[in-house]
């Protein structure tokens, strides 16, 4: 907090960078502070400065997150965000590798939830909203181990089954939607997943944007199942 801001995201909240020497010790790597009480907190203290005392000022403050480098799962409850162990249970990860077709009859939370479950397992800290947060965003994905937050907003696609067929593929404006969700937060990109495929016009929209716009399918996932199926970091 005692080096130059770094990072924006959208137009009212505000990303401060980690200081990388003390990181390990402090274990803080960034807040997000709302503009409204901007005014009330002090930015122009050294690291040495910030202790324990003043995180837990913030915390009165409605619009403040402090964000902690060894925190790997958020979900948000009630309005806040709170650290949970796990998105889903080991269990369904297992039931899925052992019957890969069972992924298509997974329901839409549960799918969304292993998907937040495997960012994880992948290397990302996710932050999982409620699933009746607006704007196409399931949840945020970031990595921010060795720089500032690259941070991508995520939705999670569980077309509705049609019987005796395949589930729909997922078009274009989905992949829009998430695009613009992300462009709007000023997001380093956006990712959609699906447990079914992707119309060709999906497809080709995320060409045309190839940094800024990820596709996964549900052969992806159970890719990510089987290399991810056992949390050996944890």
């Amino acid at each position: 907090m005692g080096s130059p801001l770094r990072y924006c995201l959208g137009a009212e909240f505000l990303y401060l960078p980690e200081q990388s020497d003390r990181a390990g010790e402090l274990k803080l790597c960034w807040a997000r502070i709302g503009s409204i009480s901007l005014p009330q907190v002090k930015m122009t203290r050294s690291v040495d400065e910030i202790g324990e005392y003043d995180l837990q000022s913030l915390e009165h403050l409605d619009d403040v997150r402090i964000g902690d480098r060894y925190v790997k799962r958020q979900k948000e409850k009630d309005g806040r965000f709170v650290t949970v162990d796990e998105f889903c249970s080991q269990s369904l990860i297992d039931g899925i590798a052992r019957e890969p077709e069972a992924l298509s009859s997974t329901s839409r939370a549960d799918f969304e939830n292993l998907c937040a479950e495997l960012f994880v397992r992948r290397g990302f800290k996710v932050d999982l909203f409620r699933p009746s947060k607006d704007g196409g965003i399931d949840f945020l994905a970031v990595q921010d181990e060795r720089t500032d937050p690259i941070i991508f907003a995520v939705q999670c696609k569980q077309p509705d089954i049609r019987e005796g067929k395949s589930r729909h593929s997922v078009g274009r404006p989905i992949v829009q939607q998430i695009y613009g969700a992300a462009k709007a937060w000023d997001l380093s990109g956006g990712i959609v997943v699906s447990g079914s495929t992707y119309s060709v016009e999906a497809k080709r929209f995320s060409e045309i944007k190839p940094t800024e716009m990820q596709l996964y399918s549900g052969a992806d996932v159970l890719e990510w199942i089987t290399r991810y199926r056992w949390n050996v970091d944890e």
